[in-house]
């Protein structure tokens, strides 16, 4: 089984307008809501794949209904704690023809000491030999930094695999704890390893220090430029040809998703790489949230370009 757990997820809501201009009343051509967080946006591409999976996570309110309901519609298993307060909102403002978009994240919910320990313990009564736990996104407030370090530990314990999607603390603490993948963006990563990660050369100099943390694959997503996924052994990058982007968010969920597809597929880490490549490519070129067709994903593959990086 898949386990897609989000801490912090939201009702994304994108919002077209003709054009950004400042101080002025726009007005909208087109609002649409997407189920989001991180691991939900897993979640989806992975059906998208044809992979069943069980997203997890805390909830509350009115928007957290509305979470629930929308998952479920897409056939997703869903396993909530509710929480007392609200499930966030983040508010998406593209352009219909232009470059330039306002994104505003909303914090999160409080959280409480009783509302870990219940999904702490939901947790350990799925946790068994063989699955695969994707932990992804921000933590609310008041979740300690070591939650993912302590979920990473008692999963591993239990003999499955885990994913991990963090950044700040969280992400170094998981780091420590040896998930089986860790796939920051390369912003992350640069908070991490203390220094800007700008081209290949960087990226490869960036896996290492992850790399010695006991971490299996390093997967590192740089937007435009490509993905770079790496081993001990071997280090492949994977860059997608030019594409017109619509909506650049959940393009890394969809690279994660690709990844584990790939990954329970047999496939090769040159492979995986392009797949990864292909399907974050495909997502951007879409208005939804880690939206895409595997047929563009198909027609997208013979265009990406992997080079095997020399790891010595």
């Amino acid at each position: 089984m898949i386990y897609t757990l989000t801490p912090n997820p939201s009702i994304d809501r994108t919002v077209t307008i003709p054009e950004i201009q400042f101080n002025t009343v726009l007005r909208s051509k087109n609002v649409r809501l997407d189920w989001g967080g991180k691991g939900f946006n897993v979640s989806r591409a992975l059906a998208e794949f044809g992979v069943e999976s069980m997203a997890m996570a805390w909830v509350g309110g009115g928007t957290g209904k509305m979470l629930a309901d929308g998952l479920q519609r897409l056939g997703i298993q869903t396993d909530f704690v509710w929480v007392d307060e609200e499930t966030r909102t983040n508010t998406m403002i593209i352009e219909e023809e232009g470059d330039w978009h306002i994104k505003v994240n909303e914090p999160g919910p409080s959280i409480s000491k009783g509302d870990v320990a219940q999904l702490m313990q939901k947790a350990e009564s799925y946790a068994m030999k063989g699955d695969i736990w994707v932990l992804s996104g921000s933590l609310p407030p008041d979740v300690p930094e070591e939650f993912y370090a302590d979920l990473i530990n008692m999963i591993k314990s239990r003999g499955a695999k885990v994913y991990l999607d963090a950044s700040g603390a969280p992400l170094r603490y998981g780091c420590q704890a040896g998930p089986f993948l860790v796939k920051p963006n390369h912003q992350e990563a640069a908070q991490i390893v203390g220094f800007a990660i700008d081209d290949q050369e960087d990226a490869k100099r960036a896996a290492l220090p992850f790399l010695r943390m006991g971490v299996e694959y390093f997967a590192l997503t740089m937007g435009a430029q490509g993905i770079l996924l790496a081993t001990q052994s071997e280090m492949v990058f994977a860059s997608p040809p030019k594409i017109n982007v619509h909506n650049a968010t959940g393009s890394g969920d969809t690279a994660m998703a690709a990844i584990i597809y790939a990954q329970l597929k047999g496939m090769s880490l040159v492979e995986t790489a392009q797949w990864a490549a292909a399907t974050s490519a495909a997502s951007v070129e879409t208005v939804g949230v880690s939206e895409f067709s595997i047929e563009r994903v198909q027609e997208l593959l013979p265009q990406i370009e992997a080079k095997v990086i020399n790891v010595m």
